[in-house]
């Protein structure tokens, strides 16, 4: 009933409440960036994965950009976009809006793999269902696999890897439209007062 009220007559606040309501939708209609904080034994993976907006079970050309600082036992690497590549195989990588998921217990061989030169045992970030393509598990490799510094975890179940990160102009369409929805309830006040 109130808002009801409020919305006949009421424009600036039917404006806001489209404003809130279309910011709230923005950051889905493109590509979706997750956030990676990993912790790998003694090692860690972090920073961002941009997948394509797909939901759902992803293939290799599904992630379109990747910035991963990787830290081993007293060593490190980068992986960018510009300079490493992906690798998908399997099943068992999937997105939701909130959330980057990989199933340990997959049972497809399945892989996700960033690495400077493919299949090299160097330089590389790995989720992977078997040991074919690099150690079961969780893997964050910053010099080579044999290294002390690269750090294997086992891992099973379906696992959360990355969270959304909300678009900066989708959080701001939504704080504009309910500062402008707050200022039209006050000014509702103060006429009625």
């Amino acid at each position: 009933m109130i808002f009801s009220g409020l919305w006949r007559g009421k424009t600036l606040f039917g404006a806001a409440l489209c404003a809130t309501l279309l910011g709230a939708g923005a950051s889905r209609a493109a590509d979706i960036t997750y956030a990676v904080d990993q912790t790998i034994g003694l090692g860690s993976v972090i920073g961002s994965i941009t997948t394509d907006g797909k939901t759902g079970i992803l293939g290799t050309g599904d992630i379109v950009g990747w910035n991963l600082q990787l830290n081993g036992n007293g060593a490190s690497s980068h992986l960018m976009t510009s300079d490493s590549h992906v690798a998908v195989a399997g099943t068992d990588l999937t997105a939701t809006p909130t959330n980057l998921d990989f199933n340990f217990s997959g049972s497809d061989n399945g892989y996700l793999l960033f690495q400077a030169v493919l299949f090299s045992g160097q330089d590389y970030y790995c989720n992977a269902t078997s040991s074919s393509t690099c150690f079961q598990g969780k893997s964050v490799v910053p010099q080579a696999f044999s290294d002390p510094s690269a750090q294997n975890v086992p891992a099973a179940g379906n696992q959360v890897i990355g969270t959304v990160v909300p678009e900066p102009a989708a959080w701001a369409t939504m704080l504009l439209g309910l500062a402008a929805i707050g200022g039209a309830l006050r000014a509702r006040k103060l006429r009625i007062a």
